[in-house]
């Protein structure tokens, strides 16, 4: 009896260290995911939010991921001599302690051909991985924001 007790308490010791453990290791934290709304039509849909590096390594999101697009890819708007343009981003960098805020006009997540266009208020459920071997799920709100800016040097 007295080995199955000390079997199961070091198996409980264990457990709550190796939870521990992973919970440090994560370190990725994501704020305000949203997914910005659009017509029936639309082929494609920005993804929005905030990821918190609170660990003490850059850290790169590698890939993300949705259930009902053809492609998800991580993009970014350039000035390509004045022109924006979406860039496809092979990652996007994490700065030790830092954050990236994905927003219009900056960086961002491209859902591209959807099965069906989410309605306004909906969620949408996105796996973002990390070179860390963090793996999130994220549920995003589908909601209006502001358009992203293409040209902003259109000669007004």
């Amino acid at each position: 009896m007295n080995k199955i007790i000390s079997s199961l308490t070091l198996f409980l010791l264990f457990a709550t260290q190796a939870s521990a453990m992973n919970h440090g290791v994560t370190g990725i934290s994501i704020h305000n995911p949203w997914v910005r709304s659009a017509p029936a039509n639309a082929p494609v849909l920005g993804v929005f939010m905030q990821i918190n590096n609170k660990t003490n390594n850059a850290v790169k999101l590698l890939s993300a991921d949705a259930d009902g697009y053809k492609r998800v890819e991580i993009h970014r708007t350039l000035n390509d001599n004045g022109l924006m343009k979406m860039v496809k981003q092979p990652f996007a960098p994490i700065s030790a302690g830092g954050k990236l805020q994905l927003k219009p006009g900056s960086w961002h997540i491209m859902l591209i051909k959807p099965d069906k266009v989410p309605s306004k208020g909906s969620m949408v459920a996105i796996k973002l991985e990390f070179d860390n071997g963090t793996m999130q799920t994220v549920h995003a709100e589908v909601k209006s924001g502001q358009k992203m800016p293409m040209n902003d040097n259109h000669g007004h």
